[in-house]
């Protein structure tokens, strides 16, 4: 039996779903979740989908299929015996709601991601790093198994590929890609549309945070690296959120010259890290020497300190790693 094979079944085969989306939800695990709490509604499922934290305000609009429900833990209470509790575009059950472990000694967990560094703690785990986004397993999950795609799960599901891909530009782009977008569209997709609810949601509190990030740029390594920071009480004088901060990081890649790009994000008492790379240098890599993840182009991790530690290090390990890879490309 085929991974696809086995998930359809596993979908199928269980009547109550718990649809999670990572902490800090993007675009990818967004439109996917929204995406399947339609489905499971389409297949008379009792759904419940959420996840750690509140749905951000650019994919607002695909919250109309069915409600998303905020919660710091596994809800035990609302879910019912031999729920199948659904991750997607989740390396890592900490990246999920607390008590994701504890859950899976009694509820089977489906896990559904691109990351290759997935930790594979699900029941099933359909993990596919070839794909330049979870839209597009889930994509072809629904065209294979017969169960067609809805014009909203179409729509979901192209804002998550675009999300995650860039618009088709990231060099995980691939024919594939391509293709999955071709079955969206006809099965309802408006790019334009959804490129115009996804571009057009900011808030004037979002662009006085990024601005302040923006004025804090810096580049070093002969102007390879480049990074900048938001210190906590940027979101309370702006207005804004921790989920203002997605794609921000990619600006500092626009900058001539840039390969490796961080943004330092000051949450309570840790610091939230997202990093960029173009090749050869490696997002992940640098991730990984803190318990971080992701993938090569586009990774992260959390960490413990003050600001002005935590940037001193991280100047320094980018230093090191773009010397690593220009030696090696030597």
């Amino acid at each position: 039996m085929s991974i696809l094979d086995e998930v359809t079944q596993t979908l199928a085969r269980h009547e109550s779903w718990l649809v999670l989306a990572h902490e800090k939800p993007d675009g990818d695990t967004f439109g996917c979740t929204a995406a399947l709490a339609s489905l499971g509604g389409r297949l008379g499922k009792k759904v419940l989908w959420g996840g750690r934290d509140e749905a951000p305000t650019r994919y607002a609009f695909l919250t109309g299929g069915m409600p998303y429900e905020s919660f710091s833990r596994v809800p035990l209470d609302k879910i019912e015996k031999g729920t199948l509790i659904i991750c997607v575009d989740t390396s890592t059950a900490e990246r999920s709601v607390d008590g994701l472990t504890e859950a899976g000694a009694e509820y089977p967990i489906l896990n559904i991601d691109h990351h290759a560094d997935n930790k594979k703690f699900g029941t099933v785990n359909w993990l596919d790093a070839a794909a330049s986004a979870t839209g597009e397993m889930i994509t072809e999950l629904l065209v294979s198994s017969g169960w067609g795609v809805s014009p909203f799960e179409a729509a979901a599901l192209y804002a998550a590929i675009i999300s995650d891909n860039g618009s088709f530009r990231f060099a995980s782009t691939s024919i594939r890609s391509h293709l999955c977008a071709i079955e969206l569209l006809k099965a309802g997709a408006r790019p334009s549309e959804i490129a115009k609810e996804i571009d057009s949601s900011l808030s004037v509190g979002a662009l006085r945070l990024w601005g302040r990030a923006l004025s804090r740029a810096e580049t070093f390594s002969d102007g390879k690296a480049a990074l900048f920071w938001l210190r906590e009480d940027d979101f309370s004088v702006t207005g804004s959120s921790q989920a203002d901060t997605e794609n921000l990081v990619n600006f500092l890649l626009r900058v001539k010259g840039v390969q490796l790009a961080a943004l330092l994000s000051e949450a309570g008492d840790e610091a939230r890290v997202s990093l960029r790379a173009r090749e050869p240098m490696n997002a992940r890599a640098v991730a990984q020497l803190y318990g971080g993840g992701g993938h090569d182009l586009a990774a992260g991790y959390r960490i413990r300190g003050s600001v002005p530690s935590i940037l001193s290090a991280l100047r320094g390990v980018m230093e090191a790693h773009i010397e690593d890879r220009l030696a090696c490309d030597r």
